[in-house]
């Protein structure tokens, strides 16, 4: 036992140290409970939100950081702020923050996109980045509070939806990578009696407001489920039926939820011409890999075909080629990273006939440790893979370039369902494009236009090539043609998730019952082959 005794003393002991809690949303609902409940714990709680400090409880005002979130510097002026309060460890940090949306997904403008894809997904990326020296100094633990929604679709939330479900792509990709260092948790609450809803418009009533729990209740069974460290979890008996469901009987879910869902409007359907040559296929990344795929396949069907990409070469000789043929061909050059590009995208397209398939096949990736990437490579991927087609979507929809009868097709990833450590933010990308797309059919599943979601897995392509640690196997890979012509099948029929190839397929079914044994190849097959310097977090708070 300790004594006072000067004889007698341990010098090897040390007085037990306050846990460091940082809680993002801290000022308000579930986040300003959490913070209590901590406080009430003998935590030191770090709370970060938008409200000025005479608005947050007098013991968080000492600790508190006001910074709006959707800002691009929020990450640094936090990481600042712990450096100037001495702050060099952390043993959790919660990204409670987060904001809604409802309505039609054509009335979504791209202010509304962009805002919630900065909190709800790009602020927690950034914010975990740049804390994730001081999380491993204190060996603790990054939980991200995600949302029932993740895994159901939502007609009227389909961009809200989108960024819980990247969000937790995410963090099982980013779990994988800093096993040993970090914890990483994804807990999913249900609908909660906060001021979220009102704010973002919802119809209280419509909805059963009041008979939400409390973020009292919330916050409670939020800080057991860290306690208890389940990698993901649901609370209350209710959300974990509907997660199941949601998950596991979507055909019957998506069916009720297109019941509710507020439909855009859309012109009067018409016969489809019987002339190919009437019929217009947009392809995003179409100069190159799987998108020129599809375009050819598309031209020798005798289709007009309109490419987009950044690839201002390929895509010009592609058109020349196609017009030699008699297909009428044209290109787009455009940075979907940038919205200028993207807004000068419908300006063309207004110019041309309406569309009738629409595929988003651009995309980046960026491989190696998150920890370790630079976070403005990785913040690319977020831009050119999800925000791009959330906002070329609702754009073509708010626009009406679309014919009636018309098609789109979203290019997710296999990663879906296996992970992909090594590269969490592409895998937060693809879970959340496959989730978008699946609110998007819902939300016009009584309207003609139709909406499918392609799962390639790897693919014989100069991307993939240039990403995989590995090129050895790469004849092994589905040829980009193969799937192209799933894609054209998947339109045909109008079917709404195609994942190409009996392996793929196999692996799919796999990740569905056994998500660890996928995770665990991946990890073996990607995440170690990376260059060992690459693997080495390293750096200082």
């Amino acid at each position: 036992m300790y004594s006072n005794s000067p004889s007698k003393v341990n010098h090897d002991y040390l007085p037990p140290r306050a846990p460091v809690v940082l809680i993002t949303g801290a000022s308000d609902g579930i986040g300003r409970a959490l913070a209590r409940i901590y406080r009430a714990r003998g935590a030191r709680v770090i709370g970060v939100g938008r409200r000025p400090a005479a608005m947050v409880p007098p013991d968080l005002r000492s600790d508190y950081c006001r910074v709006d979130l959707a800002q691009p510097f929020a990450a640094a002026l936090i990481a600042e702020f712990l450096r100037q309060h001495g702050v060099g460890r952390l043993d959790l940090l919660v990204h409670c923050a987060g904001i809604g949306s409802y309505g039609a997904v054509d009335a979504q403008t791209p202010e509304e996109i962009d805002a919630l894809l900065n909190v709800n997904l790009r602020a927690p990326i950034m914010l975990t980045h740049a804390l994730l020296p001081r999380l491993m100094a204190g060996r603790g633990r990054v939980v991200f509070v995600g949302s029932v929604v993740a895994a159901l679709p939502a007609p009227d939330y389909a961009v809200y939806g989108a960024t819980k479900a990247a969000l937790e792509g995410f963090a099982r990709s980013l779990r994988e990578e800093l096993r040993g260092m970090v914890g990483v948790q994804v807990v999913h609450p249900g609908a909660t009696r906060t001021g979220m809803h009102a704010k973002a418009g919802v119809p209280l009533d419509r909805i059963g407001g009041r008979r939400f729990p409390s973020p009292e209740w919330t916050a409670e069974h939020i800080v057991r489920v860290i306690q208890q460290d389940t990698p993901v979890a649901t609370v209350g008996a209710i959300n974990r039926l509907l997660r199941f469901a949601g998950r596991h009987l979507g055909g019957l879910v998506d069916a009720i939820a297109a019941r509710s869902a507020l439909q855009p409007v859309h012109p009067a359907v018409h016969p489809k011409p019987a002339d190919p040559s009437l019929y217009h296929c947009v392809v995003t990344g179409g100069a190159n890999g799987i998108g020129r795929a599809v375009v050819e396949r598309y031209a020798r069907a005798g289709w007009m075909v309109t490419i987009i990409d950044r690839d201002a070469v390929q895509a010009a000789r592609l058109c020349c080629a196609l017009q030699e043929t008699g297909v009428t061909a044209t290109w787009i050059e455009a940075d979907l990273s940038q919205p200028d590009d993207i807004s000068q995208v419908f300006h063309r397209l207004m110019t041309l006939p309406p569309v009738d398939v629409v595929v988003q096949s651009a995309g980046i990736n960026a491989v190696g440790p998150f920890a370790a990437m630079p976070l403005d490579d990785q913040l690319a991927v977020l831009d050119v893979n999800l925000r791009a087609p959330l906002h070329l979507t609702a754009g073509l929809l708010r626009h009406t370039l679309l014919t009636p009868h018309a098609a789109l097709v979203f290019i997710a990833s296999l990663s879906v369902y296996t992970g992909y450590p090594g590269a969490a933010v592409y895998a937060a990308t693809k879970e959340g494009l496959a989730s978008y797309a699946r609110s998007v059919r819902v939300a016009l599943a009584q309207q003609n236009v139709h909406a499918a979601t392609v799962y390639p897995g790897p693919t014989r392509t100069d991307h993939a090539r240039r990403y995989s640690p590995d090129n050895r196997r790469e004849s092994h890979r589905m040829s980009p043609e193969r799937v192209a012509q799933s894609i054209v099948a998947a339109v045909e029929r109008r079917r709404t998730e195609v994942i190409p190839g009996m392996t793929n397929r196999l692996i799919a079914a796999v990740g569905r019952v056994a998500p660890a044994l996928t995770m665990y190849a991946m990890r073996k097959s990607i995440f170690e082959k990376l260059p060992q310097m690459h693997r080495n977090p390293g750096g200082e708070p």
